[in-house]
């Protein structure tokens, strides 16, 4: 019996085509709420990002935020952290203070980055975000890097990285996080808090940093417009996020 359902939010539940939670998924959030599934989200977004997003349109149950290295109740307090090593973190901000690419830091209250870029920007537009402010860095506990990074620039920055791995969620675009970090390691935490199991959630995702939690899921969904990886990770896949894809796989699993 599904009990939880943890849901992506770009490209899975907020489609960038129309800038909204389409009306079908919103919806079939109010009728699962009704029915007393618990609701979460699960992205590689900072919660300024979050609310940014999807403002105050729905009250969500938790939030795995930051590819799972942060992660909230239904009130917005923070109950589990997960930040990169004292060790690794000298190293990006040694490469931060390059400014060879651009690079934004997620501290647990500042997005920031090191330069601004417009084809970072032109990026962030295509994905309903604003450009972060250009900022140093003073001292924090990091829990994701994010960049548009070439081949040869990921490499001269991740190679001296010992206690981090990193995550795709769109061409040439990187989050670096915790090696023991992930989207599934913050749903344990959340299944922890509110006392589930992991053969009582569904998952719904559609890229590269999804795949960890559709495997995990007792049922994981993909995406229509998923990425590969995503999708052969998944239990099934539906249709477009723009096509319905949210309500259509409820609806195929008996839960709508």
């Amino acid at each position: 019996m599904i009990k939880a359902i943890f849901f992506d939010i770009d490209g899975t539940l907020y489609s960038h085509k129309n800038h909204q939670i389409p009306k079908s998924a919103l919806n079939a959030l109010m009728q699962l709420r009704t029915q007393g599934i618990l609701l979460f989200i699960s992205t590689g977004r900072h919660m300024i990002m979050i609310e940014h997003l999807l403002g105050s349109q729905f009250l969500f149950d938790g939030y795995v935020s930051l590819t799972g290295q942060i992660c909230l109740n239904r009130e917005k307090e923070i109950f589990y952290r997960n930040p990169i090593c004292q060790e690794d973190t000298k190293k990006i901000i040694e490469f931060f203070n390059k400014k060879t690419v651009p690079l934004t830091l997620m501290e647990e209250n500042r997005r920031y980055i090191n330069f601004d870029s417009s084809e970072a920007g032109d990026v962030l537009k295509t994905l309903s975000s604003f450009s972060p402010p250009v900022e140093a860095y003073h001292g924090g506990a990091l829990y994701q890097v994010s960049g548009f990074l070439r081949e040869e620039d990921a490499e001269e920055l991740l190679s001296p990285l010992t206690s981090c791995k990193y995550t795709m969620w769109n061409d040439g675009a990187i989050d670096i996080i915790p090696a023991d970090g992930g989207k599934t390691t913050g749903i344990r935490r959340l299944l922890e808090y509110y006392h589930l199991s992991a053969d009582s959630i569904m998952s719904f995702g559609d890229g590269d940093n999804d795949a960890d939690m559709l495997e995990f899921a007792q049922i994981g969904v993909a995406m229509g417009n998923a990425s590969p990886k995503a999708k052969e990770a998944a239990d099934y896949t539906t249709t477009d996020i723009d096509d319905g894809g949210i309500a259509n796989a409820l609806k195929h699993f008996h839960l709508l």
